[in-house]
């Protein structure tokens, strides 16, 4: 976890500069029209198969090592990842679909499929002890 977050706060730190300088442009054109509503419900079920995930997965063994705790258990850090890392792209799905309506319907099987493989990942580790 330590690489993760030295590489956030470089990355962080190098473009400090640039939003200060002004080079970032600001004026970048965004759309004033409604977010499709196929997108936000595609949502619910991407939000509901990660807390499924968490769910089935919370005190067992993970492979993954980004999400191991110490005794390779899935745990609270492993949770904070996850939910970081699953809001982080809906953020940036949002300003994605806010710039450009018509990647609403690309976003939306995209939650779609994603929600459809973690919950398939969810029923096969709920029996697992």
């Amino acid at each position: 976890m330590t690489l993760t977050l030295s590489t956030f706060f470089l990355v962080f730190v190098s473009l400090t500069p640039l939003v200060s300088a002004g080079e970032v442009n600001s004026d970048f054109p965004v759309s004033n029209g409604p977010i499709a509503t196929s997108w936000k419900l595609s949502l619910a079920p991407l939000l509901a198969s990660q807390a499924l995930d968490v769910a089935s997965s919370y005190g067992k063994r993970e492979l993954n090592p980004l999400l191991a705790g110490p005794q390779g258990q899935f745990g609270v850090s492993a949770v904070v990842i996850k939910v970081g890392i699953t809001s982080g792209l809906i953020g940036m799905e949002y300003l994605i679909v806010k710039a450009h309506p018509a990647s609403a319907h690309v976003f939306t099987k995209v939650n779609w499929a994603v929600a459809a493989a973690t919950t398939g990942v969810a029923v096969h580790n709920f029996p697992i002890h």
